[in-house]
């Protein structure tokens, strides 16, 4: 019951993401439960991208299991991780 919360609290929090960046973010692509690639609109860096999400990206958490974002550039090269809440399960 507590990780369909959380799946729930997750797309929410894709939906803040996505309306904090507005212009920047293609889609969202589920690869797992935990694993999320971002696939960045053309020529949006994903390094500036990572830089600018890591500053703010805390504040949108509200869920509690670990997951790991991936930012994708448009050309499908770049490939960076972010994870987030990934030593929540560890302070359990």
């Amino acid at each position: 019951m507590e990780n369909l919360k959380d799946e729930k609290k997750i797309t929410a929090f894709l939906n803040k993401i996505k309306s904090e960046w507005p212009g920047k973010i293609e889609r969202f692509e589920f690869k797992t439960a935990t694993v999320i690639y971002i696939h960045l609109k053309e020529g949006i860096s994903s390094i500036d991208f990572l830089g600018s999400l890591s500053k703010k990206v805390e504040k949108l958490v509200d869920f509690t299991i670990p997951i790991i974002l991936y930012h994708i550039e448009s050309d499908g090269i770049n490939l960076r991780s972010h994870p987030i809440n990934w030593y929540s399960s560890l302070s359990k």
